[in-house]
C-alpha cells in the first residue's frame, strides 16, 4: 500500500511538473506572438506613414509648380487650390490618426477620437472642393454661386454634425455606422459630379472632360474600398492621382500662356476671365491696345519684333496698374479691370508710350464697357475682333470708345458674312459689266467685270466695298474670284463677245490670288476650257505695294506675262497705289480712281487739275495707258479727254449692267458713241 501510494505520489507530481511545463511553452508561445503582431504593427505603421508623406511631397511640389507661375483669378483655379490646402491637411490628420492608433489603447483616447473625426470632415471636404471645381468647369456662367455652394454644402455638414455628436449617438468615431454614413456621403459627391460631367461634357474640351471624370471614378473606387474595407484608406492616394490628373491634362498654368511671350496670357485665358467677369454681372471694361503696321507681309522678323513689342507693353502694363494682358487677336492685348479710373490713367499711358523704335508700330487704344454696351461672352469675343481687325482701320482717332452704334456696325457686317458664306455655297454671285470707252477708236472697245452679291430679301444689292474686305477676313475670296472668272470666260464663250468689237475684258485680281502659287495654272485652265486667247483678259491689280516684295507674286506675273496675259494698276491716286508703285511692274494700263479723278477736277479748287495733267503726262511718258474712273459729266468727259486720258469709265456711259443688258447696250452702242463724238 505504501508503495502503491508513493507511487501514485510519484504519478501525480509528474503531471504537475508537465503541466507547468506546458503552461511555461504557452506563455513563451503568447509572448513570442505578441512581439510578432507588434513588429507587424510598426511596421504597417512604418509603412503607412511613409506612403503618407510621399502623397504629401507631391502635393507640396505640384501646389509650390502650380503657385510659381501667376495664375488667374477664377473660380476653377481657387477650388483647385482650395483642394490642394484640404488634401494636405487631410493628409496631415491621416499621419496624426497612424502616430496616435500605434500606441497601446488607453493612451491619447481623446486624441484618437479627434483624429479620426477630423480625417473624416476633411476627406469629406476635399471631395465637396473637387465637385464645386467639377462644377464650375460645366456650368454655363464658369463659376459657383453661393447659393449653389451652400446647397452643396449640406451633405457634407450633416456628416460634420454626425461625426461631433459621435460619442454620443453612436459610441465613437469608429463606428462602423458612422463610417458608412461619411463614406456614403462621399461616393454620392462623387457619383453626382461624374454624373454632372457626363450629361454636359459638350460644355468642355475631350481633354478636360476626361481627365474631371477620371478623377471621380478613382474617387468612386476609393469610397467603395474603403466601405468594403473599414480599415483601408486609400484616400491619399486619390487625392495625389486627381492632383496629377487635373494638373496635367486641365490646370496647368502654361497652357493659359503665350509660348514666345512668358508675360501674355492667351486667347483661352481671356474667354475663362470673360465668362466669369460677365457670370459675375458687375460692371466692368474690357481694354484693348492694338498694334497698327502697313506691311501685310507678315515675315519671321517682323512676328520676333512685334512679338517684342508686345512683351514690353504687357510688362508695363503689369508693373504700372498691375494688368494682366491677354492676346485676344495677333495684333491685340486686352486688359480687363473694374476701375473706371485705371482706364483713364491707361489710356493716357498707352497714348504717349513709346516702344523703342523697334518698328514703326502705331499703338490705338480702344475700351468696352460691360454689360453696359455687351452682354455676352460670344459678343464680347466677336467685338474684339472686330475691332482690331476691320473697324480700327476706318477710324483716324487714337482712342476708340466702343458703343451701341459699333455694336451694330459689327451686327451687319456678321449679317454680310452670313450672305457672303452662303453665296460661296450656293454659287449664286452675280457678275455685271461697266463699258470703258476707247477715246481713239470711238467705241466701248472693253469692260470691266464686276462681282455684284444680292441680300437674302433679293431686293439689294451688297456693295463690293462692304463685302471682299470680309470675304478675304473669312479666307473666301479666292473662292469668290474664282466662281467671278468662271462666269466670266462662259459669258465670253457663250455671247461670242469677241464678235462686238471687244478686245479686253477686265478682270480684278485680288491679292491673295496673286500671292497664290496655283494661280495662274487654274485661271490659265479655266480659260482653255471656254477656248479664250490670253490676252483677252487684262488683270487689275491694287495695293500692290503690300505684295511686289513677295517672291511667289514676282513669279506668279512672270508665268502669266509668257502665257499672254496683261495688267492694269487699280485704284492709282488712292492708297499706296501711286508714281512709286507703277515704276516697279509692267503695267499697261493705270486706272485713276474716281476720288483723285473728282479732286483733280473740284472746280473750287483749279489748281489741283495741274496735278491731273502732271500725273498724266508722267504715266504716257512711261509708256503707259491711262483711264479716268467715276466720269459722270460731259464737262468732266470733255477735260479728261483734253488732258490726254485715252480710256474712260463712269456712270455718264453705263452704269454696271448684268449680261443680257450688257449685250443690249452693246447692240445700241452707236448712239452713245455718237454722243460722245459730239462733245
Amino acid at each position: 500500500m505504501l508503495r502503491y501510494g508513493c507511487d501514485r505520489c510519484a504519478d501525480e507530481l509528474c503531471k504537475l511538473k508537465l503541466a507547468h511545463i506546458g503552461a511555461q511553452r504557452v506563455v513563451l508561445q503568447l509572448f513570442v506572438l505578441h512581439l510578432y503582431n507588434a513588429k507587424n504593427k510598426y511596421y504597417n505603421l512604418c509603412m503607412g506613414i511613409h506612403t503618407l508623406i510621399i502623397v504629401i511631397l507631391v502635393l507640396g511640389i505640384l501646389m509650390f509648380v502650380y503657385m510659381r507661375k501667376s495664375i488667374q483669378q477664377l473660380s476653377t483655379t481657387r477650388m483647385f487650390c482650395l483642394f490642394f490646402v484640404l488634401s494636405m491637411l487631410n493628409i496631415l490628420i491621416e499621419m496624426l490618426e497612424y502616430w496616435v492608433f500605434g500606441y497601446p489603447a488607453g493612451f491619447f483616447p481623446w486624441l484618437k477620437e479627434f483624429s479620426r473625426g477630423l480625417y473624416l470632415i476633411l476627406l469629406l471636404s476635399v471631395i465637396y472642393a473637387l465637385s464645386l471645381y467639377t462644377f464650375s468647369r460645366f456650368t454655363k456662367e464658369r463659376g459657383v454661386s453661393r447659393r449653389h455652394a451652400v446647397l452643396s454644402a449640406i451633405p457634407a455638414i450633416v456628416c460634420a454634425v454626425l461625426v461631433a455628436l459621435s460619442k454620443f449617438v453612436f459610441g465613437g468615431t469608429s463606428s462602423d455606422i458612422l463610417l458608412n454614413i461619411c463614406y456614403i456621403i462621399g461616393l454620392l459627391y462623387a457619383v453626382s459630379s461624374a454624373v454632372l460631367a457626363i450629361v454636359y461634357n459638350g460644355r468642355a474640351d475631350r481633354e478636360v472632360f476626361g481627365a474631371i471624370l477620371v478623377t471621380h471614378l478613382i474617387w468612386c473606387a476609393t469610397f467603395i474600398i474603403q466601405l468594403c474595407r473599414k480599415g483601408t484608406q486609400v484616400s491619399s492616394l486619390a487625392m495625389a492621382a486627381t492632383a496629377l490628373i487635373v494638373y496635367v491634362s486641365v490646370e496647368n498654368p502654361k497652357d493659359y500662356y503665350e509660348t514666345n511671350m512668358p508675360a501674355i496670357r492667351n486667347k483661352d485665358a481671356l474667354i475663362a476671365m470673360l465668362a466669369e467677369s460677365f457670370a459675375a454681372n458687375k460692371p466692368f471694361h474690357i481694354m484693348s491696345v492694338i498694334f497698327i503696321e502697313k506691311n501685310i507681309l507678315f515675315t519671321d522678323s517682323a512676328k520676333k519684333a512685334l512679338e517684342d513689342v508686345q512683351n514690353k507693353v504687357a510688362e508695363f502694363a503689369c508693373s504700372d496698374y498691375q494688368l494682366h494682358a491677354y492676346l485676344s487677336s495677333w495684333n491685340t492685348l486686352s486688359f480687363i479691370t473694374k476701375k473706371a479710373d485705371v482706364v483713364e490713367r491707361f489710356m493716357s499711358a498707352i497714348n504717349s508710350y513709346n516702344s523703342g523704335g523697334a518698328l514703326n508700330y502705331k499703338l490705338k487704344f480702344s475700351v468696352i464697357e460691360a454689360p453696359a454696351v455687351v452682354k455676352e461672352l460670344d459678343k464680347a469675343m466677336q467685338l474684339l475682333s472686330y475691332v482690331s481687325g476691320e473697324y480700327v482701320y476706318t477710324q483716324n482717332s487714337q482712342d476708340i470708345v466702343v458703343d451701341e452704334e459699333v455694336v451694330d456696325k459689327m451686327i451687319y457686317r456678321n449679317t454680310i458674312e452670313d450672305v457672303v458664306r452662303q453665296a460661296v455655297k450656293d454659287k449664286s454671285f452675280d457678275v455685271y459689266y461697266q463699258p470703258i470707252l476707247s477715246v481713239k477708236e470711238g467705241s466701248f472697245s472693253s469692260a470691266e467685270a464686276l462681282v455684284r452679291l444680292k441680300r437674302k430679301d433679293g431686293e439689294k444689292y451688297i456693295s463690293p466695298e462692304d463685302f471682299i474686305p470680309i470675304a478675304e477676313k473669312c479666307g473666301l475670296v479666292q473662292e469668290i474670284d474664282d466662281l467671278v472668272f468662271e462666269k466670266v470666260c462662259s459669258f465670253i464663250s457663250r455671247e461670242n463677245l469677241m464678235s462686238y468689237g471687244l478686245k479686253t475684258i477686265e478682270v480684278n485680281l485680288s491679292g491673295n490670288d496673286a500671292v497664290d502659287a496655283h494661280t495662274h495654272e487654274r485661271l490659265f485652265r479655266k480659260m482653255e476650257k471656254y477656248h479664250i486667247p490670253p490676252n483677252y483678259i487684262n488683270f487689275e491689280i491694287t495695293d500692290t505695294s503690300h505684295i511686289t516684295k513677295d517672291e511667289t507674286f514676282k513669279e506668279n506675273i512672270r508665268k502669266m506675262r509668257e502665257q499672254g496675259f496683261t495688267f492694269s494698276m487699280d485704284d492709282f491716286g488712292t492708297g499706296d497705289s501711286n508714281l512709286l508703285e507703277l515704276l516697279k511692274m509692267d503695267y499697261v494700263l493705270i486706272k485713276m480712281d474716281r476720288e483723285f479723278v473728282w479732286n483733280c477736277l473740284d472746280p473750287d479748287k483749279p489748281d489741283k487739275l495741274n496735278v491731273l495733267k502732271h500725273t498724266i503726262d508722267f504715266i504716257r511718258k512711261n509708256g503707259l495707258h491711262v483711264l479716268a474712273e467715276g466720269v459722270e459729266t460731259l464737262e468732266q468727259a470733255k477735260v479728261l479727254i483734253d488732258n490726254g486720258v485715252e480710256y474712260l469709265q463712269g456712270f455718264y456711259y453705263s452704269r454696271p449692267v448684268p449680261e443680257d443688258e450688257y449685250i443690249e447696250f452693246l447692240n445700241a452702242q452707236k448712239g452713245l458713241v455718237n454722243k460722245t463724238n459730239e462733245a
